[in-house]
């Protein structure tokens, strides 16, 4: 059975505090964004649900997921297919991807589907948030790509935003490790549970004051290189979680 539930969350998971802006809320520390175009979006579901419920990435702790977009700009890919490491020790070996039986099934999968990289992208996590009684009810997701030149700056005033205006209580920011050509350093992402809740809640935050106020304030410090939306098609972190 597909499991439709909500990207990048979880319904449990213990707090982890690193120094300084570090502090982390959720059980993933890596995060490895593969951006993809594809026509067959059906058998892409198909094979990466096969590959989920193999089990090959739970004794390292990994949860995967597909996410399709609903709005992407001249990006140009459909999906985003994204590995969630809860550490170091559990990024894929030099070998894994070319010797595991099931990923190779997945690649070939992915072959047969026509599919296209579009970009690839590995981020650490810098904040992450997600209310412990989630559930699977985030499943549509706004994303934003930003080049920050004061990071602690920017990261302690937009989750302070987020905190206090309240439009969602799922929310995260990640910051580059390699992979991105455009300039970006950090993705953040709001989630939501439909699209009419996305457009709402945006609308609230930038009819704010406040969001006004904290907006000056990134005027010198950040440069957004892109948006999306991207909404769950399947994954398995809460079912990793439970």
């Amino acid at each position: 059975m597909r499991k439709f539930l909500f990207g990048i969350m979880v319904i449990t998971f213990s707090a982890v505090a690193n120094a300084g802006h570090h502090e982390n809320e959720f059980p993933f520390e890596y995060f490895l964004h593969n951006d993809i175009y594809t026509t067959q979006a059906p058998d892409v579901i198909e094979a990466t649900e096969k590959f989920i419920e193999s089990g090959v990435l739970n004794d390292r702790g990994v949860a995967m997921g597909l996410y399709s977009f609903n709005a992407v700009g001249r990006h140009g890919a459909t999906h985003a297919m994204i590995f969630n490491y809860p550490n170091a020790d559990s990024l894929p070996s030099p070998t894994l991807l070319n010797s595991g039986k099931q990923h190779i099934a997945l690649s070939q999968a992915m072959r047969k589907a026509g599919n296209v990289t579009i970009q690839s992208t590995l981020y650490k996590a810098v904040k992450e948030f997600v209310p412990a009684d989630a559930g699977g009810k985030y499943k549509v997701f706004s994303n934003y790509f930003l080049s920050i030149s004061d990071p602690d700056t920017y990261i302690e005033t937009w989750v302070g935003l987020m905190k206090e205006l309240k439009v969602t209580e799922a929310f995260g920011i990640r910051e580059v490790v390699a992979g991105d050509t455009d300039g970006v350093t950090h993705m953040l992402w709001i989630g939501f549970e439909t699209m009419t809740d996305l457009v709402n809640g945006m609308e609230t935050m930038y009819s704010s004051p406040k969001t006004a106020a904290a907006l000056t304030k990134f005027a010198d410090i950040r440069e957004i290189k892109r948006t999306a939306i991207a909404t769950t098609a399947i994954e398995n972190v809460t079912a990793l979680m439970e």
